[in-house]
C-alpha cells in the first residue's frame, strides 16, 4: 500500500509515506569476521537455517555497509 516515488540520486525507490529521506551510495562493504564472534553469540543469534545454502553457509551472517549520503530531504505533500 505504499506509494513509490523516484529518487533523485540513487537507483532505489522512495516511499511517500516515509517523508524523511536519506539517499546513500555504498562506498564500502565488509563481510563479518566470523572468527571474532564467540560461539555462544553464534549459537544464540545466528541459528541454523534448515535447507539454506547461500554463500556456502546456512546461517544468516551479515555485511557491514558504509555509505555516503548524497541526498537528504523531506518529501512534502
Amino acid at each position: 500500500g505504499f506509494h513509490v516515488l523516484k529518487s533523485e540520486f540513487v537507483n532505489a525507490p522512495l516511499f511517500e509515506e516515509l517523508p524523511m529521506t536519506l539517499e546513500c551510495k555504498v562506498i564500502y562493504k565488509q563481510k563479518q569476521d566470523l572468527s571474532a564472534i564467540p560461539d555462544y553469540i553464534i549459537d544464540r543469534y545466528y541459528p541454523e537455517i534448515p535447507g539454506a545454502d547461500f554463500d556456502g553457509q546456512s546461517r544468516d551472517y551479515h555485511y557491514a555497509y558504509y555509505g555516503e549520503i548524497v541526498g537528504a530531504y523531506i518529501i512534502e505533500e
